[in-house]
């Protein structure tokens, strides 16, 4: 089949959105990525797509449904931290399913039938079912040459994405994927076997029908052509990820959380993660354990932000308050609004991880004129690295060095900070959507689906 240049409909992938906010209300990791990116190329689509459609995977039926942009109100990203309160409002709610012999039973029937019979366990049939409460109206996808079917998040999760980008194909559409990190492949160690697992079907399933991938780093494309350099047939393109809002950063952002107002009253290192063992908690509080002996009452609070639960090593020095003076706080639930409050708020930022795809807290912070100690594995190293204070994320002595120097010598910070707000050039939404759509625009005028 020939090229087309007839415009025709930019379709979004936006399935695990659905997952992810029947339980919670606020975005984190990937969803912050899709609902920002989306939302970027819902306002700006280009010139070679007619329209931009938003789809989900039905599960029970297992097909493609879809509603344009208007359907969910203003944006994406206002709408689906709201979502789980529409969900309460109507008593319409996600359900659980406790231990035991019920649960099995339920477990062990197909998907198709178990979501039929129990829709409120499923993100995307919760959804649909308050979606018909709600009068929003969806419809079958319907694919046709000029089409792209553009996947932003986690495209292994589900199962689906082969069989829809099969479809789409089949209707004459090209397929795109945006790929985050290749952790799952190249350092299985750092989680489950089974997520590991489902990582490799999912490549092997689904990126061999993209006609183009998009990566966050040079490093997560070099990670992806080395451990499944095989599966990636199309062509590829590196686009940066925004550090903050098209609307820029509000200066005047209040919490409306009581516990964040007392915090911000504090000097306090800010990090911002999931709490999970590739992002070397462990190493920040062995640091703040040194700090607290040498410093006593001076030592700055240490607040982690961020869901998730500690391993056993964290939870060990966690149990322990008292070696780092009762020094650090966590917070779960923060919202993008209330991240800000902490961003503007904080003495310095941290960011020991292990690994990562990009590492967007670390541009999140010096986009905000802050100090970052992070180290460089993976994409970190790509951020900024003359910006970066660099640490070693096996030496809780070297970072405990570095906060000292800031501690003692104040002035130093600010004249760090001066020189980040004089050099870092920040990187909206609608400059990494402008790169996205580049490529999936080149990939439409030129490529056939095969």
């Amino acid at each position: 089949m020939p090229p087309t240049t007839k415009p025709g409909v930019l379709w979004i992938d936006i399935n695990e959105l659905f997952g992810q906010f029947n339980l919670v209300n606020h975005p984190i990791g990937i969803s912050r990525v899709i609902l920002g990116l989306a939302d970027a190329l819902i306002r700006e689509r280009g010139e070679s797509f007619a329209e931009v459609r938003l789809l989900l995977w039905d599960p029970v039926w297992r097909r493609p449904l879809w509603a344009g942009p208007e359907a969910f109100g203003s944006t994406l990203s206002a709408f689906f931290p709201a979502l789980k309160r529409h969900y309460e409002n109507s008593v319409w709610q996600a359900q659980s399913l406790r231990s035991g012999l019920r649960k099995g039973m339920i477990s062990s029937l197909p998907r198709p039938l178990r979501f039929a019979m129990f829709p409120r366990l499923n993100g995307v049939t919760l959804f649909l079912g308050w979606a018909r409460r709600a009068g929003l109206q969806l419809k079958p996808a319907q694919f046709s040459p000029g089409d792209c079917l553009f996947a932003p998040g986690s495209f292994w999760l589900g199962g689906y994405a082969p069989q829809m980008a099969a479809m789409a194909r089949s209707g004459g559409a090209i397929v795109a994927a945006f790929v985050h990190d290749v952790m799952l492949l190249s350092h299985p160690r750092w989680t489950a076997p089974y997520h590991s697992e489902q990582f490799r079907r999912g490549i092997e399933g689904f990126l061999p029908l993209c006609s183009a991938v998009v990566c966050n780093s040079e490093n997560t494309l070099q990670e992806l052509r080395a451990h499944a350099g095989w599966a990636v047939r199309g062509a590829t393109s590196v686009c940066r990820l925004a550090d903050v809002p098209d609307t820029g950063i509000a200066a005047a952002t209040v919490s409306e959380r009581e516990d964040i107002h007392d915090l911000v009253k504090r000097t306090y290192a800010l990090f911002v993660s999931t709490l999970i063992p590739r992002k070397n908690h462990r190493l920040l509080l062995l640091a703040w354990q040194r700090l607290w002996s040498r410093f006593g009452e001076r030592t700055p609070w240490l607040l982690l932000a961020g869901d998730g639960a500690p391993d056993a090593a964290t939870a060990q020095l966690l149990a322990q308050p008292q070696s780092f003076g009762h020094r650090v706080m966590r917070l779960t639930g923060v919202s993008d609004g209330d991240l800000e409050v902490l961003y503007r708020h904080a003495w310095l930022t941290v960011y020991p991880s292990l690994g990562e795809g990009y590492g967007l807290p670390v541009a999140e912070a010096l986009a905000r004129g802050k100090v970052c100690l992070a180290t460089t594995c993976g994409g970190l190293a790509e951020i900024a690295p003359d910006l970066v204070d660099v640490i070693d994320a096996h030496d809780p002595e070297m970072l405990a060095g570095k906060l000292a120097s800031y501690i003692d010598r104040p002035e130093s910070l600010t004249q760090r900070e001066d020189a980040i707000r004089a050099k870092y050039r920040a990187t909206r939404w609608s400059d990494t959507a402008r790169c996205v759509r580049g490529m999936l625009e080149r990939t439409v005028a030129t490529v056939a689906p095969r």
